[in-house]
């Protein structure tokens, strides 16, 4: 809880110094934070969690507004937007802090370097797991490989949109192992996760939160 509060402290600290006076009480008025997803998932959950304790510390409200869609642009140009006191703040990861403004850089509206600053790491997690309902036919990563080569065009895999870490990580895999996936874009993981049947998705490659193939 220590390194929590720590992580917690230096984010706002760094935000807040640089645009208010020392005098007034940090915060004097409702904190929201923007997540670049639809409820539910991982980032979703961090950000609720940590709005929660930070309302329980500073006695004040604090909110999450989901900004799903476009790799993250959406959230990352609203969180641009607003003024820098301190009071909009952004959790993001991997793909919308540091894939999407490379990968999409003239998508953007802003400089990210000179508009955006990333202040704290607040949480670490494992970045995949592999899951299967129990009618499909693999049961092991090397079961899977083979029925994908042996199946080209009809495995597909969810992912949270086009630029993400989830896509990224596997098309590397499917181009080593000589496979052809289909992807298919979500505004979240939940979402992913929860399209099982097989008109919407037939396989998932997903974060730790939770995935599922059929």
């Amino acid at each position: 809880m220590r390194r929590f509060w720590r992580a917690v402290t230096c984010a706002f600290g760094l935000a807040v110094l640089a645009t208010q006076a020392p005098a007034q009480t940090y915060p004097a008025k409702p904190v929201r934070i923007i997540v670049p997803y639809a409820p539910g998932g991982l980032t979703d959950v961090v950000a609720r969690l940590y709005s929660e304790q930070l309302r329980q510390r500073f006695g004040r409200s604090v909110f999450v507004e989901n900004k799903p869609g476009a790799s993250g642009i959406i959230a990352i140009e609203e969180m641009a937007r607003a003024r820098p006191d301190g009071y909009t703040l952004m959790i993001g990861n991997i793909s919308t802090n540091a894939l999407t403004p490379v990968l999409l850089a003239k998508k953007l509206k802003l400089d990210y370097e000179r508009d955006v600053q990333i202040v704290a790491p607040l949480a670490d997690v494992p970045v995949f797991f592999l899951a299967t309902t129990t009618n499909f036919p693999p049961r092991t990563f090397g079961e899977f490989l083979a029925y994908a080569k042996q199946h080209p065009g009809k495995v597909r895999y969810g992912s949270a949109g086009v630029g993400s870490y989830q896509q990224i990580n596997t098309e590397i895999l499917a181009k080593r192992a000589g496979l052809d996936l289909v992807h298919i874009p979500f505004k979240g993981s939940a979402q992913r996760s929860c399209a099982t049947s097989p008109t919407a998705i037939s396989r998932c490659r997903g974060s730790t939160s939770p995935s599922r193939w059929e």
